[in-house]
């Protein structure tokens, strides 16, 4: 323990004041994380540190945060006017099985609601993180951008790192499923208005892309939410295993 102290505390000290961190001193931070996850009762220093370690990581890496509260009702407000911008390209009609005979306004339409629920996706994805950390009791500190520029909620990492390995690998679950649970209701609200399937499309495209991933137990960030529930939970059998060692 003491010596994993001294590490952390020389990292910190090394990423002070820097504008660009050296890969060999993220890679043996991470490292150090990892072990620290897998700690059935993590020292509140150690995590104190690595959470400073990980802020400026973060700043470096994704820059400015924004007030959760004024930027979640922007995100908000810009859902609802994506919803009826989907609503809009309902208005004209459109026969699924005539796919082939479409005209221009068919296309506009297909295209219209198209956008407007990937919008309404990405402006509410936020919401997923909020509910999940809420019941999972890992707080939210700030609004930020993720690496694809798509608005997201920054975890505070000192309660993230003291919740169990199950609340860290459900956090991830929901978060991700939360995407799905939008595009169903979207594509349900579709249906009955306007017979539209196209939200249904979309809901097999997001299954047959988080299935594999889950399946694959790929843990790479450019997979999201799902590559964090496998890593968490990778990490949740090994926490498992030194609980059955006790």
């Amino acid at each position: 323990m003491l010596e994993r102290m001294n590490e952390l505390e020389q990292i910190l000290d090394e990423v002070k004041d820097k504008e660009e961190i050296l890969k060999p001193t993220r890679k043996q931070f991470w490292k150090i994380v990892r072990q620290i996850k897998r700690e059935r009762n993590p020292d509140i220093d150690e995590i104190r540190i690595a959470t400073k370690i990980r802020n400026i990581l973060f700043d470096l890496d994704r820059g400015k945060t924004y007030s959760i509260g004024p930027y979640l009702a922007l995100e908000t407000i810009l859902g609802f006017l994506s919803f009826f911008l989907y609503l809009y390209g309902l208005q004209t009609p459109i026969i699924w099985a005539n796919i082939l005979s479409w005209g221009l306004p068919e296309i506009i339409a297909v295209i219209i609601r198209f956008f407007g629920i990937f919008l309404v996706i990405a402006f509410f994805y936020p919401y997923g993180r909020l509910i999940a950390g809420n019941v999972l009791g890992i707080k939210l500190e700030a609004m930020c951008f993720d690496e694809y520029k798509e608005p997201t909620l920054k975890i505070d990492y000192e309660t993230f790192l003291l919740a169990s390995p199950s609340r860290r690998k459900w956090f991830f679950f929901f978060a991700g499923l939360w995407t799905l649970i939008t595009d169903l209701v979207m594509s349900l609200i579709g249906w009955f208005i306007a017979g539209d399937i196209l939200g249904f499309i979309i809901v097999i495209f997001f299954i047959g892309f988080y299935g594999p991933v889950i399946r694959s137990g790929t843990t790479s960030h450019g997979r999201g939410e799902m590559a964090h529930f496998n890593r968490e939970k990778k990490i949740e059998r090994a926490w498992k295993k030194s609980e059955s060692r006790i």
